[in-house]
């Protein structure tokens, strides 16, 4: 009698119909989303995902998709909560982990992004998204060869993921390595030209290759990509007006100087950049308070030197005819030691 029912219930079960998977179908179409969004084309991302979500409302994919869009919006609550309940719902998949860390990571939150990207390759070592994160976070605290060669993996595996190919230009462009590091820069900038981050960056690096022109060009593609959000950089104007500078555009440098002392006026560079730049241009009342301004601006990086301050502060003086500043200043840089190897970035 139980083999008749076992029979019977087998036959019922190839009788009855498959329940289709919540993302049945949706599945091409979830891909190409998730690819506009990894582009940062997130108009197209969201009309996509509109009739998805209608013909699929409990696809968990859906929700990724919706996490990430409120997060390129600048809608951090809306996306965590729903990177929350992609989590709990698929607690497997490392997607979801490592999007929500880099998250916490463009919130300055380290502590958790760090957890999260650790739980994430945890989960698949092989996900490009969560190597991406964690070799960015590896390179960040300091372990630069093992978030290099996660990086080189997340390339490797996803080569149209521009936020890595942009943070291992980043690694190369630390190491002094320009040629590399323009290679992946060019590569990053082709795949989100919008990105004035990976403008300068290429710029910066072409400059020691001795490609002034392509540098230049680079430069101003930046500028005209500079929009505040993810992908702005403060320190565009900063840099190109240095560029000019070099090459005796000193008129247009110090428009670019003068938009860098508005944009980061707590940094000590772009005050001095524009002091010795006044000094050129003979504004000496202009490169005086420009170079008193850099000395009294903390510099923890030693990115710009006391010494060279001082230098500075005594031609100034000089120029402007006070003797007894410019000796003064004269006799601190006699005074001031020279950094020690190693101190200065």
């Amino acid at each position: 009698m139980r083999e008749v029912v076992v029979s019977v219930l087998f036959a019922l079960a190839s009788a009855w119909p498959a329940f289709p998977e919540p993302c049945s179908g949706a599945q091409p179409q979830l891909a190409r989303i998730s690819a506009d969004l990894t582009l940062g084309n997130v108009s197209a991302a969201e009309a996509r995902l509109q009739p998805i979500a209608a013909s699929h409302p409990d696809c968990p994919e859906v929700l990724l998709a919706r996490a990430r869009i409120e997060e390129a919006k600048g809608n951090v609550e809306a996306a965590a909560n729903l990177y929350v309940q992609y989590t709990d719902l698929k607690p497997q998949d490392s997607r979801g982990f490592a999007y929500f860390g880099r998250l916490f990571l463009d919130q300055h939150d380290y502590a958790r992004a760090d957890a999260l990207s650790a739980a994430a390759m945890e989960k698949n070592a092989d996900d490009p998204a969560a190597l991406g994160l964690r070799g960015q976070l590896l390179a960040m605290k300091g372990q630069r060869q093992e978030g290099q060669r996660l990086l080189e993996k997340a390339c490797g595996l996803d080569p149209n993921d521009p936020e890595a190919q942009y943070q291992l230009g980043v690694i190369f462009d630390r190491d002094k390595n320009p040629t590399m590091a323009v290679e992946h820069f060019r590569r990053a900038t082709a795949l989100t030209p919008n990105d004035a981050r990976g403008w300068d960056y290429l710029a910066l690096n072409l400059e020691p290759l001795g490609e002034l022109d392509a540098a230049e060009q680079a430069y101003r593609k930046g500028l005209s990509v500079n929009q505040h959000g993810s992908l702005f950089d403060g320190f565009l104007d900063y840099n190109y007006g240095r560029f000019l500078a070099k090459r005796n555009q000193l008129v247009a440098a110090k428009q670019h100087l003068d938009r860098a002392t508005e944009m980061a006026p707590q940094v000590r560079a772009v005050w001095y950049e524009r002091a010795k730049l006044n000094l050129r241009l003979k504004n000496y009342q202009q490169a005086r308070a420009d170079a008193e301004k850099a000395a009294s601006t903390l510099d923890s990086a030693h990115v710009i030197l006391d010494l060279q301050i001082y230098a500075l502060l005594g031609q100034v003086y000089a120029r402007l005819g006070d003797t007894e500043r410019a000796r003064k200043y004269a006799e601190l840089t006699r005074q001031t030691p020279p950094p020690v190897r190693g101190e200065q970035r």
